[in-house]
């Protein structure tokens, strides 16, 4: 495929994205993984909202993978707390099947895993907005369900937990991070309005990846 490329920046084409999210979806919430991509896209939609929509709510989800740099949790916990009075935070440490490089005859560990506490890499975080089996809200959640699928019933809970109302799951997805993603934009078979970059997951429920054609650089 040959790519084509238009008047505006990737910057100025964000913002028509942007428009078009907020416009069209009841419900937002941004997937923070703690990277830079996320980290970046978090801001921005938080500026934009903060100029455009200022009444609109937004939700941050947090998959918490116990096991994960130091420095990335500490960025996530001060980015928690300097945003928590702005946004509806979600902070998940539940045990999920996580696939694993590690073992030759385990295909997967399971982070925050109850039966094993002794075991955890780290202690639970002890933020109010921190959900884990003591007092998980999230009722699409399945006991040690795998990591994707409980990335995608959060956004099936979210949706049911806000009115049943359209939902879009915001990602910091970028083409140029590998061939995969990069096929994966061209090929979209569920697509919305069109938009290679936005997806169905379920019933009123999408996903949206509006840093799609962003390059490193432009992070």
């Amino acid at each position: 495929m040959v790519r084509e490329y238009l008047e505006q920046n990737v910057y100025e084409a964000l913002m028509d994205r942007f428009k078009l999210l907020f416009e069209e979806f009841d419900n937002i919430y941004v997937s923070f993984s703690g990277g830079k991509d996320s980290g970046l896209l978090l801001n921005l939609v938080l500026d934009y909202r903060n100029k455009y929509y200022p009444e609109k709510s937004i939700g941050v989800f947090h998959q918490d993978f116990e096991a994960q740099y130091t420095v990335t949790t500490e960025y996530i916990e001060r980015t928690f707390e300097k945003i928590k009075d702005q946004v509806e935070p979600y902070w998940v440490c539940l045990p999920m099947a996580t696939r694993t490089a590690m073992s030759s005859y385990e295909m997967f560990w399971y982070p925050w895993d109850d039966k094993k506490q002794e075991l955890w890499v780290r202690e639970m975080p002890k933020h109010e907005y921190v959900i884990n089996l003591e007092n998980n809200p999230i009722r699409t959640y399945r006991y040690k369900m795998h990591q994707e699928d409980l990335a995608k019933q959060f956004g099936r809970w979210y949706r049911v937990a806000h009115g049943t109302k359209k939902t879009v799951c915001l990602l910091g997805m970028r083409a140029d991070e590998s061939l995969q993603r990069y096929s994966g934009f061209l090929n979209k078979k569920y697509n919305y309005k069109d938009e290679c970059w936005i997806s169905k997951q379920f019933k009123d429920v999408w996903c949206a990846s509006p840093f799609y054609d962003w390059s490193t650089n432009d992070i």
